[in-house]
């Protein structure tokens, strides 16, 4: 049996594995854990509002708009011998990539935490809570509202803000790596606009009592590593130049040479 698996496993990917590790933690195959919460704790009584920024919104602007900027921009600013095409398709496929070992840290610890959200007695509404008394600690519960059941613990960190950090500081940076003039005041508007938008997503998460504070700070510390590892190792800095499609298709395998590299060393 163990073979079989071995044998499996090595015709795989790491976007195979990737997802394969994303959809078990998704689907909740293997067990999370499940933190507890105070009687009548004032930082778990918040009304569910709904979301400033929305997953689908969030979700279309990580992924489309990075697509958009990197044509754009190597087709006017990259030299012309380069398929500039070909050029941001490669930075691009990484660049997913990224956003896919970001996703999978970001949902691997809510499974993990099982953290209750601000809103957590408004939509969880947990049965213990109408029993206890004072400041009583309550270990475990069960939602009454079962279609809350899958997100009412899924508090910590806050994945809207990693995947925003992770995108806004990519193109911010990318911008910077690309164009001819970096410092002057389009593109320089372009990078704080970016930026912004990445702290708004961050900050509506907390105005709209969907995560702690914590929860947003964690999901900048884990956007952090996770981007330098992106744009150093998956991306090359953005130094990849190619003058043919051949080049181009070795740009593209720039990232899996370095992850065998890094496993024979």
């Amino acid at each position: 049996m163990m073979d079989k698996v071995k044998y499996v496993w090595s015709k795989t990917n790491r976007w195979h594995r990737g997802f394969l590790i994303f959809l078990l933690v998704e689907l909740r195959v293997l067990p999370g854990g499940q933190l507890g919460f105070t009687c009548n704790d004032p930082a778990l009584s918040y009304p569910f509002t709904g979301d400033t920024i929305s997953w689908k919104l969030l979700l279309a602007t990580t992924i489309l708009l990075p697509l958009a900027f990197m044509l754009i921009v190597e087709r006017n600013y990259s030299n012309k011998s380069v398929n500039s095409k070909q050029q941001a398709l490669c930075w691009y496929k990484e660049y997913l990539f990224g956003i896919l070992i970001n996703l999978v840290i970001v949902q691997t610890l809510k499974l993990i935490v099982g953290s209750p959200r601000p809103h957590f007695f408004d939509t969880c509404d947990p049965k213990e809570a109408k029993t206890c008394q004072g400041s009583e600690y309550v270990p475990s519960y069960t939602c009454t509202k079962a279609h809350w059941l899958m997100q009412s613990d899924r508090s910590f960190p806050s994945g809207h803000t990693s995947l925003a950090v992770h995108t806004g500081i990519f193109l911010a940076y990318y911008l910077h790596r690309r164009t001819s003039s970096p410092r002057t005041k389009g593109v320089l508007s372009i990078q704080f606009v970016c930026i912004a938008v990445a702290v708004l997503c961050g900050v509506s998460r907390m105005t709209d009592h969907r995560h702690h504070w914590w929860d947003v700070l964690a999901g900048v510390v884990i956007a952090a590593p996770v981007l330098f590892y992106t744009i150093n190792s998956l991306c090359g800095n953005f130094e990849c130049s190619n003058t043919d499609v051949e080049e181009s298709k070795e740009c593209a395998e720039t990232s899996d040479n370095a992850l065998l590299n890094a496993k024979e060393t």
